[in-house]
């Protein structure tokens, strides 16, 4: 199993154990400035979810939420740039 996040794929240990120590440890180095930074927490959050049902609802809820947030957000985007080109006052008639 991967965990996708962005372009990247981060393989998931086997072990119920190994899943818990990698998303502790990860959660843990985000909050260390270094080069893991904050980028490390939602990587070792995700981890931490995968073996608990109220963590994994909670993933999956927010995962819709956000992506329908991101098609709003690039519909009315698109509404925006396609208004402002219409509206420069140069229909075609003289």
């Amino acid at each position: 199993m991967r965990i996708r996040f962005g372009k990247y794929r981060i393989p998931v240990p086997k072990s119920r154990t190994g899943r818990m120590g990698l998303g502790t440890v990860l959660v843990l180095l985000g909050f260390v400035p270094g080069p893991p930074g904050p980028a490390a927490i939602p990587i070792g959050l995700t981890m931490l979810t995968i073996d608990n049902p109220r963590g994994r609802r909670w993933r999956r809820v927010t995962i819709v939420r956000v992506g329908r947030r991101w098609q709003d957000w690039r519909q009315k985007r698109r509404m925006r740039r396609a208004g402002g080109r219409d509206a420069s006052g140069d229909d075609g008639n003289f």
